[in-house]
């Protein structure tokens, strides 16, 4: 993988990580990475309560996908819904 793929990958998983973080406030937020296959995000409060998310690696390596788009797509997609519930 070039150095350009590296960057352009790296720069989603910024913009993930941040609105999760942003998102999920007094939840511990890791993330693992499954090459090639998916990188996943967790987002832990309590034994009880856990929240994954998994990104494929294909649209992390998608350069339609900018970073821009990703973080659009996480404000209008389904982890909106998966916040709603933690009130």
């Amino acid at each position: 993988m070039s150095n350009v793929d590296e960057a352009h990958i790296e720069a989603n998983l910024e913009v993930i990580r941040e609105y999760l973080i942003g998102q999920f406030k007094g939840f511990e937020v890791t993330d693992t990475t499954n090459r090639p296959l998916s990188h996943t995000f967790t987002a832990t409060k309590s034994s009880e309560e856990r929240y994954q998310v998994k990104v494929s690696w294909s649209q992390l390596s998608d350069t339609s996908n900018t970073p821009k788009r990703t973080n659009q797509r996480l404000v209008t997609g389904v982890l909106p819904r998966y916040h709603g519930r933690l009130s």
